[in-house]
């Protein structure tokens, strides 16, 4: 706890010192400056040919566990990473230190450079979100809940490699390829030291066949594969408040894939989606000189979005962004509410097989998730969120009981 504060307080000071740097500097640089201290001291650059930006993101939850949660309720910092991003004409670079390292074996999350070669072309390279499916794509910035579902969890990564992606049919099919080392890590920064390879596409399909039918042009469907060499990994599932409810040993096995389906919805406001994933781990060893396949990982989410004050829902590359208009009023600004049903159904063999327990983990386990967001700035986020949790076994981690009901008030500064 210690070494976590300090880092905070030294990344913070160099903060400081290079703000007060950039300051000092204005009327002498040829460039455009813009340091706003209401937006907590973020610096940004730009030229004729570049732009450069170096800001953060924190996040302090005050959370209140069920009663027998083996997690003390009170305040804890849930983020704090600081982000430096630029163009450089057609080339954008981004780097995104973790100051916790709590979910980060390096203290790093992204750190990648990419080209634009075309509309339908955009290489990069670097440690970056592996992401199977929307929700995962989107990154906490601009994702609606508190935390991620069962899905992300079971085939979402960070990792080293290379990527290609664009837009095809008159911007009607986005596409992804890549293709991953194995020298990254989980959503709760276990490391995937296998290499992965994988396609993802998603269709507006109503955009390309029917390009003036408004009502139908925000139907969205995607599917993507995923496969891999190798399965010598655990697999580890944690609820939205990164309560461990499922985590098993290194398998040991032979080839994984995974196989995750999307179908979405969105009109002004207003979006839906759902999304399900279907993995398995080949030849796992399971004593004896016995093998068998593991082919039974399933997730689903069924999620829904509204603005309350009205403004659109933007899906961009395969991802949901979001914009926050200038506020006018002691309450204005962006108010938002969000949620979310996740299931996962793991393979029963596991447990057959003594390569996990019925605790820590529960073969079947959901959670709702309901979340109430307000954005009075462009850099500030309120938060009010409850996630419930029923699982089909008793775990150490609610207590020995199998269900937990948690509440938590967010306050998220990004700049």
């Amino acid at each position: 706890m210690v070494f976590k504060v300090s880092t905070l307080a030294v990344a913070l000071l160099l903060f400081l010192f290079c703000t007060f740097i950039a300051a000092q500097e204005e009327e002498e640089s040829g460039t455009e400056q813009k340091f706003d201290l209401a937006r907590f001291l973020s610096i940004r650059l730009h030229g004729e040919e570049f732009n450069l930006s170096f800001g953060g993101r924190f996040v302090l939850d005050a959370v209140r566990y069920s009663h027998a949660n083996d997690r003390r309720s009170g305040f804890e910092f849930d983020d704090a990473r600081l982000i430096f991003e630029g163009d450089y004409r057609s080339f954008h670079w981004l780097v995104e230190p973790d100051l916790i390292g709590t979910d980060t074996p390096r203290h790093l999350y992204e750190a990648w450079g990419s080209l634009d070669v075309d509309a339908a072309l955009r290489l990069t390279a670097g440690q970056f979100r592996v992401a199977l499916g929307s929700e995962f794509a989107t990154g906490e910035k601009h994702l609606p809940l508190t935390g991620y579902g069962f899905s992300s969890y079971l085939d979402g990564r960070y990792d080293v490699g290379f990527r290609a992606d664009g837009n095809l049919l008159d911007e009607s099919v986005w596409y992804e390829a890549t293709a991953t080392i194995g020298s990254g890590f989980d959503l709760e920064g276990h490391r995937r030291q296998n290499p992965q390879y994988s396609l993802r596409l998603v269709g507006h399909p109503f955009q390309w066949v029917f390009p003036d039918a408004d009502a139908f042009s925000g139907l969205f469907v995607g599917v993507a594969l995923a496969h891999s060499p190798d399965g010598d990994e655990q697999i580890i599932v944690a609820t939205p408040l990164e309560s461990v409810v499922f985590r098993t040993r290194d398998l040991d096995g032979g080839a994984t894939r995974w196989r995750h389906l999307e179908l979405g919805y969105s009109t002004g406001p207003v979006r839906i989606g759902w999304e399900h994933v279907v993995g398995s781990y080949d030849d796992v060893p399971v004593g004896g000189g016995r093998e068998e396949d593991m082919d039974q990982l399933t997730a689903w989410s069924l999620f829904g979005f509204w603005n309350i004050t009205g403004e659109e829902q933007i899906w961009k590359r395969g991802r949901w962004v979001s914009r926050t208009p200038e506020p006018e009023g002691i309450f204005s600004g962006r108010w938002e509410i969000a949620a979310r049903h996740s299931n996962a159904d793991i393979d029963r063999n596991l447990f057959v097989y003594a390569l996990t327990g019925y605790d820590p983990s529960t073969q079947e386990v959901r959670t709702f998730s309901l979340d109430l967001n307000w954005y009075p700035e462009e850099w500030m986020r309120l938060t009010l969120g409850w996630v419930k949790t029923i699982a089909d076994h008793e775990l150490s981690t609610f207590g020995g009981t199998n269900r937990d009901s948690s509440f938590l008030l967010r306050v998220t500064l990004g700049f």
